[in-house]
This record gives structure tokens, sequence and C-alpha cells, in this order.
């Protein structure tokens, strides 16, 4: 998508021994994104690694390991030589998730006159013909907003519908002049999740005011959902730029019809409907044991390894984070991968790994909206905490008193990470120092301790006097 921004802030969206460049923005663009990754490769060498052009057709399990089939391809994916085979004693599949585009399938749609497309072809609004046009867009996820203000600043026909059946909480990305998922810390977490997802609330909610206002209607509570993170959507609706639409029921001819039985005439319908986790390398018996393709599930340790497969195969990426970006929760999962490939940890046994993986999917299933989009949700300070804890990079708060408090009420970023444990980094508490503390969590913390000795006080008195 050519208009896209990061949604997450350049601390919490790096590799934690390479943060941003400082004349970075907090949210950096396509662009930049593209710069950073480059830099990263150039900086440690590692593009005389990467096979370009090349395409995966298989991985299968030998005694030895694993058999990798591997074909040379073009830019359009055509083969330009034979299969080649190679093994390895340890394998990172670091595909992703957003990997085959969830395309649904409405009644009717036959008859449509306009075109019906995903948001994994959108560019924007002028490359894929929606000038002038009056669009639908399906969702009201991230990418779902960005396409719907992509449209409508660059020329659609007003309203742009938002076509949505869970609605969603809007979140603006700063608050009080901080980046929203600065917010993000351990002292939050630590929180009852119900205490929690209120000050959350209320504190959205000052900002943009009740989403029901906006027709906005989420069906879950903020925190059960990955947040939809847009500095404009409101202003859109505000000005009538952009209305809210139930699910679609059905289109017929040039109508799109909603399940509310309003409809509208529209040119284009563009699903930003998400994706499904996608193996087609693996053999099935192997992907079994990995995915349950139907609910879009993964059945992994610590959403990483196969109890049943060990430590030989790893799936790095394959989470959804709940605030925070993907770059940092990847990386702490390699470098945990690594960590096992070297034979300094070991995994729990098997059994072990399967209590544990029915015990945190018991406690997603209770905290997170029941749909494909949040199987593999998970809040990345929590999660970073306990994966970093199996290999020793998890920050204990008495090694490094200095930077304590930051470590509390502060997100910190990524370079947290290499306070300590394997490949700890000397400038990483530097980095961690300089990421701001939110007034919020600075002062708001300091009054509830104040208030606190205070009320211990009275107590004291009130019991002795």
């Amino acid at each position: 998508m050519h208009p896209f921004h990061s949604n997450v802030s350049k601390q919490n969206y790096c590799f934690s021994d390479f943060p941003f460049p400082d004349n970075t923005p907090d949210y950096p663009s396509h662009v930049q994104m593209a710069e950073y990754i480059k830099s990263y490769a150039e900086h440690f060498d590692v593009i005389k690694h990467i096979k370009f052009n090349t395409k995966v057709e298989k991985i299968e399990k030998v005694p030895s390991g694993w058999k990798i089939s591997t074909v040379k391809v073009d830019k359009k994916g055509n083969h330009l030589s034979g299969c080649k085979k190679s093994f390895a004693k340890f394998v990172a599949i670091a595909t992703g998730h957003h990997a085959l585009p969830n395309m649904p399938h409405f009644d009717g749609q036959e008859t449509f006159h306009g075109k019906i497309f995903h948001s994994v072809d959108y560019k924007d609004a002028i490359t894929n013909g929606l000038v002038g046009k009056k669009v639908v867009v399906v969702g009201i996820g991230n990418s779902a907003v960005d396409v719907a203000v992509n449209v409508t600043e660059l020329g659609g026909e007003k309203p742009i519908s938002i076509s949505t059946r869970s609605g969603a909480w809007i979140v603006p990305n700063y608050i009080q002049g901080y980046p929203t998922d600065h917010y993000a810390c351990r002292l939050f977490f630590w929180l009852p999740w119900s205490v929690a997802n209120y000050i959350f609330e209320l504190i959205v909610q000052s900002v943009y005011g009740s989403p029901w206002h906006w027709n906005l209607n989420p069906k879950m509570r903020a925190l059960q959902t990955q947040p939809t993170v847009s500095p404009t959507l409101i202003h859109h609706i505000q000005r009538r730029n952009i209305e809210i639409k139930p699910n679609i029921s059905a289109l017929q001819g040039n109508n799109v019809i909603f399940t509310d039985g309003s409809e509208i005439v529209a040119d284009a319908v563009v699903c930003c409907t998400g994706y499904h986790i996608d193996l087609p390398f693996l053999d099935t018996n192997i992907k079994d044991l990995i995915l349950d393709e139907s609910s879009n599930k993964i059945k992994l340790f610590k959403n990483v390894f196969s109890p049943e497969i060990g430590a030989s195969l790893a799936f790095i990426g394959f989470i959804q984070p709940a605030s925070g970006g993907l770059l940092s929760v990847s990386e702490t999962q390699a470098r945990w991968f690594s960590e096992l490939c070297k034979g300094t940890v070991k995994l729990p046994t098997a059994e072990r790994m399967q209590q544990e993986f029915r015990q945190d999917q018991q406690r997603s299933e209770g905290i997170f909206y029941a749909s494909a989009r949040h199987t593999i949700q998970q809040d990345p300070i929590v999660y970073n905490d306990e994966i970093a804890a199996l290999f020793g990079a998890k920050p204990q708060l008495w090694k490094h008193p200095s930077i304590a408090w930051n470590l509390i009420v502060g997100t910190c970023g990524a370079a947290q990470y290499r306070l300590q444990g394997p490949h700890k980094w000397d400038k990483a508490k530097e980095i961690v120092h300089s990421v701001p503390i939110t007034p919020l969590m600075h002062y708001g913390t300091m009054l509830i301790i104040v208030l606190l000795v205070i009320f211990t006080f009275f107590l004291f008195l009130k019991i002795w006097f």
C-alpha cells in the first residue's frame, strides 16, 4: 500500500540492537521502513546469506533433520531451474501469518457490475482507479481504515462506506503528545485485566468520545482486540466523508445491500478481511501438527515450537501483537531459537509443552475476542518477557536500578532485551533511557504511591493511637 505508515512507534518497531536514526519520525513511512531493513541487513552483513528469487517447494522430515527442496524463480514466480535439495539440522519458517488472503463470498456477487478485490492488491486510489468512484471497504482493521481514508483523500466519491460486522475501538496514534503504544508498560499489564481495560477505554473516549456516538458499535471491549489506530478516521466520519455500515447482506447489480436493509450504489468493494496462515511446503502429516486450517489456529508451544517435533523446526513471527510491533517479538523468538540450536538452553518435555500450550490457549480465549483474527494474539511486553526469560534476556529490575523506573512505567522499546543475556549490547541502557516515559504513567504512578503512603500512615495512626 503506497500511503502506508507504521501504526507502531519506531521505538517498539525495531530490532533490539539497531535503533532507527534519530531524525526518523515517530511513525516511519513504508519507504523509511524499507531503508531501515536494508540498513540493518547491510550493517550485520546479512545479505550475503540470503538466496533471492528462490522458492521453497517442500520441507520434509528426514532422519538427519530436514530436507529442503527449492527452485529458482523469476519475479512472476515462473521456474527458472530444476529442483535443488539441501539438508539442515534446524529450520526456521518465517513466512508469517499474512500469507493467504481471506476473500469473502457475498450472495449475488456474480451479478455485481463493479470490481471486488482484496487489499493485498491495493496500492492507492489513483493506481487502483478509484478516483471519482463509490467505494465500499469491508472490514475495520488497520488496513481497512487506511484504504478508506486514502480513497477519501484522493478523490473517491463521498461518503466512502466501511462495512463491519464486529465494530471497533478507534485508537489515536498520539495521546497527550506521546505515541499511544508508549503507554504499554509492565505496570499497566500488572493491573487486573478489568481495571486495565476500564482505564484504556476511559483514555480513548477522552480523546475521541464514545465509539457508539460515531456508529462504530464495537462488540468487544477495547483490550479484547488488536487496536485499530487512526488519527483521521473520526475526523472523516465527523465530516460525513466516511460512513460506517453493518455487514454486507448481498450484492445485486450495482447495489450493495447491508444487513440493516439499507443499500448503496457502488463501483468497487475492497475486502480488507485479513489472511489465513498457509504452509503449502509442509507435508500434511507435519502441517496437521502445526495448524488447524479450519479455525486458523496454530498448535505451537509459545507460538514457536510443535511439542511433537521439538526444537528442530521453529515458526518465527506467527503472532499478532496486541500493541507494539511484530519485529521485536520475532527477534526475541529468533534469539531463543538460536540458543536452542547452540544447545545453551533446552525445551521442556513434550508433555510439559502441551500442558502450557493448553493453559496459554485458555488464557487467550478468556481475554481476546473470538475470531480468526485473534487466534494468535499476544501482548508484546508480556510475551517478550516470557520468551526472553527462557534464555536469560528478560530485564531484571534489581540488575538495572538506574533504569528500574523506566522498566516499570515506560515502554522502553526493543533495546531492553539487550540489557542482559546472550549478545547483550553496551548501548542498550542508553537507548532504553532515551525512550520517553509518558507523563500520565510517570506522575500518575507517583501520585498513587503518595496516596498509598498517606493512607498507610493514617491507618497506622488509627491502629496504634
